[in-house]
């Protein structure tokens, strides 16, 4: 692999790095994760959505995502309501 390429991969680890330590030092005050942050401030961005949808949204996995927003719902900062398209779905919505 050539020298600047090397260099831009160490770069951008680097930069991962300290994206991931800022979303734990952001999360850790409110009692979160950083999974349960960006679920929260997307639904703050754009609204209510299904859990299939949110974790597409978000790059995670359905159980993963299913996982952090059971912590949510436990925590009071989100509540499930009807989709109003489809009965038999579900929406989360913030509190």
């Amino acid at each position: 692999m050539p020298t600047d390429q090397i260099a831009l991969a160490l770069a951008l680890a680097r930069i991962g790095t300290v994206m991931k330590s800022l979303a734990w030092n952001t999360a850790e005050p409110l009692g979160i994760n950083p999974t349960q942050g960006q679920i929260l401030a997307h639904l703050a961005a754009r609204g209510p959505s299904r859990v299939s949808d949110l974790a597409a949204g978000l790059g995670v996995s359905q159980p993963t995502l299913s996982d952090a927003a059971a912590a949510l719902l436990r925590k009071g900062m989100l509540e499930r309501r009807p989709d109003p398209g489809d009965g038999r779905a579900v929406r989360l919505h913030l509190t």
